[in-house]
C-alpha cells in the first residue's frame, strides 16, 4: 500500500499555477497521460496535473509502472482509504478510448474541519498504469457537478511513452561520458539517473543474495548560490541523496569542475535495502544562473575503483 500512501500525499500537495485553458487532449508537463480537462481547468507548468485557482479545484496525473495497476485495484480497499482520510461512496468499473480497463472511485476527503470531493480513476494501460486524481471543495460543487468530472475522467488516454534519447535531448545538459553507467531513467526535464551492474565483492557480478548497486544521480537547480553559502548548501543536499541512511561526511572542500566553482563531498553511509556499507560522492557545480548536482554511490569495497569512473563521468557533464 505505499503506492496508495505516496499518491495520497502527492495530491493534497500540488502546486497551484496555471496556463491557458484548451478544449483539446492536454498531456500535462508533455507526460504520457492525456486528457480534456474540465472547463475552467488549466495547466500547471512544471506539475503533472490541472487547475481552477479559484475554485481551488485540481487535478493531479502520475504515470506508474504497468504492474501498479493489478496492485493498486487489488488493494484500494476502503478501509485502507479510510486511512488517508478518504470515504469512498461509490466505486465502478468503466472502459476508456481504446479499451483501456480503468476503476473510479468517487467519494470525499476529509481535511481539517472541512471536506474535499474526489475522483480517482486508475486505468491499466498496455504499457503503464496511469492515476487521475480530481478534488475540490464542497463550495465548487455547483462549478463542477459530477457529470463535468466524470465526461473530462473518460477522455483519459495514453501515448507512447519518448524514447530515451528524446527525453535526454530534453534536459537542460548533456553527459557525454557514462564510463561504465548505462541511463535507467531520465526524470522530468531536470535530472537523470544511471546505474552500474549489480557488483558484489571485488567487482563480479553479484550472486547469492542481494546487492548494493552503484548510480550516478545529474540534476540540475536553479538559482545563483553564492560562495559563502557554498558549503552549507553541499551539506544540506548530500542529506538527501535517496536509498541511503546514517550518512556521515568524511571529507570535502571547494575544488573546480569544467572551469567553474564547484564544492566536493565523501561520505560514508549503509544502503537502505540491504544494510550494507557504501560509500556517497557528491559534487555541486556553480553558476550565475543555476547549479549542477552531481552524486554517485557505491558499494565500500568498490569505491576507489568506482571513484575515477564517476570523476570521469562528472567532468563530462556540461549545460547545454
Amino acid at each position: 500500500m505505499r503506492l496508495v500512501a505516496r499518491f495520497a500525499a502527492a495530491a493534497f500537495a500540488l502546486a497551484v499555477l496555471g496556463l491557458p485553458a484548451s478544449a483539446q487532449t492536454i498531456f500535462a508537463n508533455d507526460g504520457t497521460i492525456g486528457m480534456v480537462p474540465p472547463e475552467g481547468m488549466v495547466a500547471v507548468p512544471g506539475v503533472p496535473g490541472f487547475q481552477d485557482r479559484a475554485a481551488s479545484a485540481s487535478i493531479l496525473v502520475l504515470e506508474m509502472p504497468k504492474p501498479a495497476f493489478a496492485e493498486i485495484t487489488a488493494n484500494f480497499a476502503p478501509e485502507e482509504l479510510q486511512k488517508q482520510g478518504v470515504t469512498v461512496e461509490q466505486r465502478r468499473d468503466v472502459t476508456l478510448a481504446d479499451g483501456v480497463p480503468a476503476v473510479l472511485l468517487k467519494g470525499f476527503q476529509t481535511v481539517g474541519t472541512g471536506a474535499l470531493k474526489k475522483w480517482i480513476l486508475i486505468a491499466g494501460a498496455k504499457e503503464q498504469t496511469g492515476m487521475v486524481t480530481v478534488q475540490f471543495p464542497e463550495a465548487s460543487a455547483t462549478r463542477y457537478p459530477d457529470a463535468k468530472v466524470e465526461e473530462a475522467l473518460k477522455t483519459v488516454v495514453f501515448r507512447a511513452p519518448p524514447s530515451t534519447e528524446e527525453m535526454l535531448a530534453k534536459l537542460p545538459f548533456t553527459v557525454d561520458e557514462t564510463e561504465g553507467y548505462k541511463v535507467m531513467k531520465v526524470i522530468g526535464t531536470s535530472a537523470v539517473l544511471l546505474t552500474k551492474p549489480e557488483t558484489g565483492e571485488a567487482g563480479q557480478a553479484g550472486k547469492g543474495g542481494p546487492q548494493t548497486q552503484s548510480f550516478f544521480i545529474v540534476a540540475v537547480g536553479p538559482g545563483e548560490i553564492r560562495e559563502e553559502e557554498r558549503e552549507a548548501a553541499a551539506k544540506r543536499a548530500i542529506t538527501s541523496v535517496p536509498g541511503i541512511k546514517e550518512l556521515r561526511v568524511e571529507r570535502g572542500g571547494p575544488l573546480r569542475i569544467g572551469g567553474q566553482p564547484g564544492f566536493e563531498l565523501i561520505a560514508n553511509a549503509v544502503d537502505q535495502q540491504t544494510g550494507k556499507p557504501v560509500k556517497v560522492a557528491q559534487w555541486l557545480s556553480f553558476g550565475r544562473t543555476g547549479y549542477l548536482r552531481m552524486v554517485g554511490v557505491a558499494p565500500t569495497e568498490n569505491f576507489d575503483a568506482d571513484y575515477g569512473a564517476m570523476r570521469a563521468l562528472r567532468d563530462g557533464v556540461a549545460l547545454r
